[in-house]
C-alpha cells in the first residue's frame, strides 16, 4: 500500500500527519454542516460519523445561519443550488465566527447559473477550500462551460492557472482527478492515492468534500487538505481491494468505501509505517 503526495519542492507530509489529524477529529467529534443535496445526503452524514465527525444536514435558510453558529465547519454542494440562500446566510455566518468553509462547485462545468452563484459565494462569504473535479475547477477558473453534466472528463488542467486563482481569491483549490492536484497559491501538490472505482459510484466527490470540512476545523492548512485527499485515496484502495475480494460491483464498492473509512484507526500500520512518496 502506497501512500503519495509530493509537490515542485520535493517536499511532502508524512503518515504521522494523517495519523494525527484523523485522531484529533474522532477525539473532538466536530460538527459540520452541509448543504448538499438529495443524491449523495445520506452518504455525506454517513462518511462523517464513519470518520469520527458528526454531521448536520440544515439547510432551510431560516435556520442556516443559526445552524451554522453551533457548527466547526461548513460545506456548500452547489447540487444544491435550490439552497443558494441557506449556503449564502450560513457561509456569512461561518465567515464571521472564522468557521473553515468548503465549496464543492458541483456542476458548475455544465451551468452558467450554478458557476456564476458559486463565484458570487465565494466574492460574498469567502472560502476556505474548493475541492471539485478537474472539469468544475476549470470551468470556475475560465468562468466558462467545460462539460454538460456533472461527470469529469479526462483533460488537462491549468496548474498555473490554479495557482493564480487561489492566490486571487486566498483559498486552497483541490482538483481531483487520475492524479489529484492541490495548491494554496504558491505550493503545488500532487496526491496520487484513489481507484478508479472511486469514479463509478456517485458521491464520492461529496464525500471527499464533506470529510474536508472535518479535516479543516482541526487544521486549516493546505497540509490539512493534502491529509484528507491521501485518506480519502488510501481508504478507495482498501475498498477496492476487499470488493476484489468479495468478487463484488459498485454497489460493494460504495458500502465498502465508507466501512473502511470507519475501520481505519490512527494506530493502524497502514498510517505509521508507510510515508508519503516523493518520485
Amino acid at each position: 500500500m502506497r501512500m503519495e503526495v509530493s509537490d515542485q519542492k520535493n517536499t511532502g507530509i508524512f503518515a504521522e500527519k494523517i495519523a494525527s489529524l484523523h485522531q484529533e477529529i474522532q477525539n473532538r467529534r466536530p460538527l459540520v454542516q452541509c448543504i448538499t443535496n438529495a443524491v449523495t445526503v445520506n452518504d455525506c452524514a454517513n462518511i462523517l460519523l464513519a470518520a469520527g465527525a458528526s454531521p448536520t444536514m440544515a439547510h432551510h435558510p431560516q435556520e442556516a445561519a443559526e445552524i451554522s453558529a453551533g457548527c466547526d465547519a461548513l460545506v456548500c454542494n452547489f447540487g444544491a443550488i435550490a439552497d443558494y440562500e441557506a449556503m449564502k446566510s450560513a457561509a456569512l455566518m461561518a465567515t464571521k465566527l472564522g468557521h473553515p468553509i468548503v465549496i464543492d462547485p458541483v456542476g458548475v462545468s455544465g451551468s452558467t447559473y450554478r458557476r456564476t452563484k458559486c463565484i458570487e459565494l465565494i466574492k460574498k462569504a469567502g472560502a476556505d477550500c474548493i475541492r471539485g473535479n478537474y472539469s468544475e475547477i476549470a470551468a470556475l477558473i475560465k468562468n466558462d462551460r467545460t462539460v454538460v453534466g456533472v461527470d469529469a472528463m479526462q483533460q488537462q488542467i491549468d496548474t498555473q492557472a490554479m495557482q493564480e486563482f487561489a492566490r486571487q481569491n486566498r483559498l486552497f483549490l483541490w482538483a481531483s482527478g487520475e492524479t489529484d492536484i492541490l495548491t494554496d497559491g504558491e505550493r503545488l501538490w500532487y496526491c496520487k492515492n484513489g481507484d478508479p472505482l472511486m469514479a463509478r459510484i456517485t458521491g464520492s466527490g461529496c464525500m471527499s468534500s464533506a470529510l474536508l470540512g472535518a479535516f479543516l476545523s482541526i487544521e486549516n492548512s493546505l497540509e490539512s487538505v493534502a491529509a484528507c485527499c491521501a485518506f480519502v485515496g488510501l481508504a478507495g484502495e482498501l475498498a477496492a481491494e476487499k470488493t476484489a475480494q468479495a468478487q463484488g460491483g459498485t454497489m460493494t464498492f460504495r458500502l465498502q468505501f465508507i466501512d473502511t473509512i470507519s475501520l481505519i484507526s490512527s494506530q493502524n500500520e497502514i498510517f505509521l509505517k508507510n510515508k508519503i512518496i516523493i518520485p
